[in-house]
């Protein structure tokens, strides 16, 4: 018998800063999540879900919904080979560390440093059989199998019954030039925060207030780039300089006074790109709509 440590074989549905869904259009700058986990984009008083162009993402229960849909419709892509499957047990949405200005008080509870803290692990979806692994996640669940996939002389999907059901589930859906405008926008925004005259005054009074402690930055995304803050064990240096960042950026209103410039901008591009972000908006409505009925009709 094989565990279900395969259910990680999940083929749509990465963090917004790794690969992002297609069908949504997630924050960018948010923390890494699992590989085949959504990222959330609501989890306040985290800054990057908060955002304007929050609102056009889904958000974390909504992803859970949709995540929770494409399982059902695998378990119904299962029966049509007679085999059993019983999705992973739906748990409370978890929201992510959120990186967008660097370290936050929030954050640094979760984890010591810079590091982030450890993800959850991927919900499991019970003890599987070789045939079960076989049919429900395609090629990548038949050990390196050549030729044609079948199960009792019936075609098994390359993607299998998970990866052909979100594939399926997310036709309907689907606007890449919505998806890529709010990408574009959730990424210029952030480059273009950086050089509002707000923000770099208060980047000088938190390197000031660095300074006052004993650290030499320039703004607050060095820190978090250094080398010996990114491997290795979390030393008491890099604990002691995660604790003047996040002391600094709350003594100058850092945090605050970014969102305040960056959301400013976003607001600004949601106006220029109004008609195609509502109907990004529409389509994430449709979709976590047909995922409840999903869910109810079992």
């Amino acid at each position: 018998m094989a565990t279900a440590l395969l259910a990680t074989f999940v083929l749509a549905g990465c963090s917004a800063q790794g690969a992002p869904r297609e069908d949504a259009a997630g924050p960018a700058g948010a923390g890494t999540a699992r590989p085949g986990a959504a990222q959330p984009s609501t989890a306040p008083p985290g800054y990057t879900f908060r955002l304007p162009m929050a609102a056009y993402s889904y958000t974390a229960d909504e992803y859970a919904t949709i995540e929770a849909a494409e399982h059902v419709l695998a378990k119904r892509c299962m029966a049509g080979y007679s085999l059993g499957y019983r999705p992973p047990e739906r748990g409370a949405a978890a929201p992510g560390a959120d990186r967008r200005y660097g370290l936050s008080e929030q954050d640094s509870a979760l984890a010591p440093g810079y590091r982030l803290p450890p993800s959850q692990p991927p919900a499991q979806a019970g003890e599987l059989s070789k045939e079960q692994i076989s049919v429900l996640y395609g090629r990548r669940g038949s050990e390196g199998r050549t030729g044609p996939l079948e199960y009792e002389g019936k075609a098994i999907p390359e993607e299998g019954c998970l990866g052909q059901s979100i594939l399926d589930f997310r036709k309907d859906y689907e606007h890449p030039q919505a998806v890529q405008t709010a990408r574009q926008i959730s990424s210029q925004s952030y480059e273009d925060s950086l050089a509002r005259p707000e923000v770099q005054a208060v980047f000088q009074k938190w390197s000031d207030c660095m300074k006052e402690k004993g650290y030499s930055y320039a703004s607050p995304m060095e820190p978090p780039a250094v080398e010996k803050f990114q491997d290795g064990p979390v030393t008491a240096e890099e604990k002691a300089t995660a604790q003047a960042d996040v002391t600094c950026k709350a003594r100058t209103d850092l945090l605050n006074q970014w969102f305040f410039a960056e959301s400013e901008i976003q607001r600004s591009r949601i106006t220029e790109d109004a008609k195609v972000l509502q109907e990004l908006r529409e389509l994430h409505a449709k979709k976590v709509a047909a995922a409840r009925t999903i869910l109810t009709e079992g």
